[in-house]
């Protein structure tokens, strides 16, 4: 079966520039993949720093939106979020130690939720795209995630750290081998096949 397209040179063009950026952000995503794994404290420390910088950001956010909303049936509510959130932000910043170890159950749920995502992906991606790479994908993820949420909290910063660059690298290959079969595919004269 074909991938149809409005005209067969759109199509080409299409495939062209898909496989063109799959390619860039693959081997943007190795590259940060192989420090992360190199380094693994610290990219669970700056996954830890960033995450506090996010929240001390949203926090603040929430605080100036209540400024101007005192009469607002929600003030209160928004404004204790709001504290909240600058409260474990500037806590993560401190002690970004405890920030690591308690990213480690969250990023293993994300990572959980990301698996599911790609896994429900393959069965809904043009036929010309190479499901087997989002597969592989999909399930090295989920792997990632079990074995996070089973981890010992000694062991939280490495594994943060090595399972955010392996995501970043099993993410990468994905990319890379779509935009390489992409490209690829573009160069029939036909266009995409099945």
């Amino acid at each position: 079966m074909r991938i149809e397209y409005e005209s067969e040179a759109g199509g080409a063009a299409l495939a062209a520039r898909v496989s063109r950026w799959s390619l860039i952000v693959g081997g943007l995503l190795a590259l940060l993949g192989f420090l992360a794994v190199a380094a693994p404290w610290a990219a669970a420390t700056a996954v830890a720093m960033l995450c506090g910088i996010s929240l001390v950001t949203a926090g603040a956010s929430q605080v100036a939106m209540t400024a101007g909303t005192f009469t607002w049936r929600g003030f209160w509510l928004t404004l204790a979020c709001g504290v909240l959130s600058i409260v474990a932000g500037v806590g993560m910043l401190v002690l970004p130690q405890a920030g690591v170890e308690a990213l480690v159950t969250f990023l293993a749920i994300i990572l959980l939720f990301e698996a599911a995502a790609k896994l429900s992906a393959v069965f809904v991606v043009p036929s010309g795209f190479p499901r087997g790479w989002l597969l592989l994908d999909g399930a090295l993820t989920a792997v990632l995630g079990v074995v996070l949420l089973t981890a010992k909290p000694a062991a939280a910063e490495v594994l943060l750290g090595l399972f955010v660059g392996v995501n970043l690298l099993s993410s990468s290959a994905m990319f890379l081998g779509a935009g390489w079969s992409l490209r690829q595919a573009g160069k029939l004269s036909d266009g995409f096949r099945d």
